[in-house]
């Protein structure tokens, strides 16, 4: 179901119209607004969009990636940008964009590069390209980032094996085997996001398109890192996160 906030103006009524068709959902006046069991509500408000499913409300918000710039800034490592180890103009592929967090951070570091992110839940989708379209709100470093990044509405097991196209870094975050819920972002996108889990043969075909490296990132008491001969792990244990590192 797609509706708006309450008094909505009369472009947010056509823009809640629009998605609505784009979806092939159904459009409901907020005061007509009953929500059927289990029903996902996408809600037009006047300065983003909002998902709401099982009682959580979903929203783009880049607070990740402004934590982690800052804490570059302030001399700690990153693993992931060690283990993509860019050279700042290269075309990197995350094949899980989910909060885009991570995109945007990557796309810092790429000056004349570029990020395609693949997002498969067309709501998350939505929710993330209309949040980086808002660039008026955006600090200015991550207003450059986001020039930077195209989103596709994709399945990446499906992407990887049907594109020709060759990408320097091939970067693959997907939902943990294991997760914590300390992540209020997280929990508030996991109704909306696919869990299906990274196999051996996804990495295989991963490197046939990548020019440079890999990078999986996961738990480190996810099973991936015993399933799969990663030519280095880089990561820590205090955040109990790995980035295994395949090098092409």
């Amino acid at each position: 179901m797609v509706t708006t906030s309450h008094k909505p103006t009369h472009q947010q009524v056509l823009q809640a119209l629009k998605i609505a068709s784009e979806l092939g959902a159904r459009y409901v006046s907020r005061r007509h607004l009953i929500p059927r069991k289990d029903e996902t509500v996408l809600i037009v408000e006047s300065d983003r969009l909002s998902a709401v499913k099982d009682g959580k409300r979903f929203f783009f918000h880049p607070s990740l990636a402004v934590i982690r710039k800052s804490n570059l800034d302030t001399g700690e490592r990153d693993y992931l940008i060690e283990s993509l180890n860019l050279n700042g103009n290269e075309e990197v592929l995350d094949c899980t964009l989910g909060l885009g967090s991570e995109a945007i951070l990557i796309s810092h570091f790429l000056p004349e590069g570029k990020v395609i992110g693949l997002e498969k839940s067309p709501i998350i989708k939505m929710i993330v390209e209309d949040g980086i379209k808002r660039k008026e709100k955006l600090y200015k470093w991550i207003q450059k980032a986001v020039e930077r990044i195209e989103i596709m509405n994709a399945d990446y097991k499906e992407f990887i094996r049907k594109t020709r196209r060759k990408f320097d870094c091939v970067y693959a975050d997907p939902m943990f085997e294991h997760p914590s819920y300390d992540s209020s972002a997280m929990n508030s996108m996991r109704p909306f996001a696919d869990n299906s889990a990274i196999d051996v043969e996804d990495i295989e075909i991963m490197k046939n398109i990548a020019k440079k490296r890999v990078v999986v990132k996961a738990k480190w008491n996810d099973s991936i890192f015993e399933r799969y001969n990663f030519d280095r792990v880089m990561g820590s244990a205090k955040s109990g996160i790995g980035y295994g590192v395949i090098e092409v």
